[in-house]
């Protein structure tokens, strides 16, 4: 876009704003290039369009960006037929041209965050764009890096590799690792993308890979203790070696085991043992100690010293669609919060705020301490989703600040800057277009009057919906969980919301049922329980 224009596009969507909020300021400030906008109360509003819509604005222009601005991977062949995020971590931004960041190969991040943001994506929007470019990324996966049947670790993913790699072993060229070294965790997490897979596109070779997962999940097991987690956190794929003990983010191997069970796919009686063994562990140690750690794909931990704001979040993120995991997940879910205010947002890297203009904004963990937007956006949701339950607004107003927060890490094109207080640290392709993206569906889901006015969208759903079509007073989509909870904004008063072609009653304590909740202007909050899967119809009337 020509200079002349975007000023005049950027000017226009200034005054869409101040018109929109009539007591909110323009400040002289910039922070990361957009102006600082406060309101009455001196307090961080969104960067862009409004309140109603900065956030669906953010999310459009994060996938336009991966759509349209990521180069391919330097030669030569045949990782030149690859775009960038395929084989590195991070891109480097050098006076605008992406050159790859030469660190490492995030495999077991970027891909179940990928997908889980794609998908997501899909049901708020209809667009199978960004769930395509990542089919391929999980089907390279498949091809290039799970283990042979030799290996201690048998037909499992791979975790990392070495920048540039196009073969997926391990990642090794910062000598913190060795060949075949893998974090247990995060091929649980993409085990449970592969069988969401199969569950999306009907592929048996998804739930193939998924079973082998879980299989040798289930082999591996062991006794755990508060020094011991149930699985090593990271393992030597081919000899078996113990290399780190102790983990604490085992919320996607649950969430492997939930999806196989409740589609009677494998062995699922062993399933069940083994996630009642898992799930044991997590309410005896890490929920009571809050020894939530991991050291992410690339940092090596040993002992139970390095708490991570990832292990703690996929927790509260995981009871609040689940609470029956937990039977004090109320106290559970408040403790979670609490946990990342003290260990995360309390205390920072050298130089960096804990909060900026009333917005709490959050490190990543023990060993890697700079403020992160994703990891901010992660807080968001814990804080809107309790919001949800509660109805305590003191949450809803830490989730509004943290969130947009967020609006700011990225430019007018939707290029991120993760770790906007420091200098020198890239932005991750797992983090800024997967992990922060994702969280604003929860957001959403427990704030609906924060998506757009006047629009059709599925905010959130923990299973994955196929086949949906949007239109004016109708939507429809295919449920694949057996039960489940969905969410919408919907411009149109529902008349008919049907299962399976039978009519489901409104009602708060009807399961199947739905509620409504007016938000004016003919617009309404629709929240949809099912008993079983299939096809659902929400059709009604637009308001005159």
């Amino acid at each position: 876009m020509p200079k002349a224009r975007q000023f005049i596009f950027t000017t226009v969507a200034l005054l869409i704003f101040i018109e929109s909020f009539a007591q909110v300021s323009i400040t002289d400030s910039l922070f990361c290039g957009h102006h600082v906008v406060l309101d009455k109360q001196s307090k961080l509003m969104p960067w862009a369009v409004g309140e109603k819509n900065a956030y669906d604005h953010c999310l459009r222009l994060r996938w336009n960006f991966v759509l349209t601005k990521t180069p391919y991977c330097p030669g030569p062949d045949p990782r030149s037929s690859f775009r960038q995020y395929y084989f590195y971590c991070a891109f480097k931004d050098s006076g605008n041209i992406l050159l790859p960041d030469t660190w490492m190969n995030d495999v077991g991040e970027k891909i179940p965050m990928w997908f889980e943001s794609a998908r997501l994506y899909y049901q708020y929007t209809g667009d199978t764009m960004p769930l395509t470019i990542t089919k391929g990324m999980v089907d390279y996966s498949l091809e290039h890096g799970i283990t042979p049947a030799d290996y201690s670790w048998s037909k499992f993913p791979q975790t990392a590799a070495n920048a540039g790699a196009v073969e997926f072993n391990g990642f090794t060229s910062a000598k913190r690792f060795s060949e075949d070294d893998a974090q247990v965790d995060h091929a649980g997490d993409i085990g449970t993308t592969y069988f969401r897979m199969y569950l999306f596109y009907g592929e048996q070779k998804y739930k193939i890979a998924a079973i082998n997962v879980a299989t040798a999940l289930c082999k591996k097991m062991r006794n755990g203790n508060a020094r011991q987690s149930p699985w090593p956190y990271v393992v030597n794929l081919k000899t078996g070696r113990t290399v780190s003990d102790y983990g604490a983010n085992w919320f996607g191997c649950i969430r492997l085991f939930d999806m196989l069970i409740a589609a009677g796919a494998g062995d699922v009686e062993r399933y069940k043992v083994t996630r009642n063994k898992v799930r044991q562990w997590i309410l005896q140690y890490p929920v009571k100690n809050g020894l939530w750690v991991d050291g992410h794909t690339d940092t090596y931990i040993t002992g139970t010293g390095n708490l991570s704001n990832l292990s703690a979040s996929n927790a509260g993120l995981y009871i609040s669609d689940f609470p029956d995991f937990d039977p004090q997940w109320k106290n559970t879910l408040t403790g979670l919060i609490k946990w990342t205010e003290k260990n995360f947002i309390e205390k920072s890297a050298p130089g960096e705020p804990s909060s900026f203009h009333g917005a709490n904004v959050v490190s990543e963990q023990v060993a890697f301490m700079p403020k992160m937007d994703y990891q901010t956006a992660r807080y968001a949701a814990q804080c809107a989703k309790w919001f949800g339950y509660s109805g305590d607004t003191s949450f809803k107003e830490k989730a509004f600040r943290s969130l947009n927060f967020v609006t700011y890490c990225n430019d007018s094109t939707g290029k991120v800057f993760e770790s906007p207080f420091s200098k020198g640290v890239n932005s991750w392709w797992s983090d800024s277009y997967g992990e922060g993206p994702s969280m604003f569906y929860h957001v959403l889901a427990a704030v609906p009057e924060w998506a757009p006015r006047g629009e059709n969208h599925f905010l959130y759903s923990p299973g994955i919906a196929t086949n949906i079509i949007y239109s004016d007073n109708r939507l429809s989509y295919t449920a694949t969980d057996q039960t489940g909870t969905d969410y919408f904004r919907v411009s149109f008063k529902p008349v008919d919301v049907l299962l399976n072609d039978v009519k489901l009653q409104e009602g708060q304590n009807n399961v199947p049922g739905f509620t409504l909740k007016d938000l004016g202007s003919g617009n309404y909050a629709l929240i949809v329980k099912r008993n079983k899967a299939g096809k659902v119809v929400i059709a009604g009337r637009i308001a005159r």
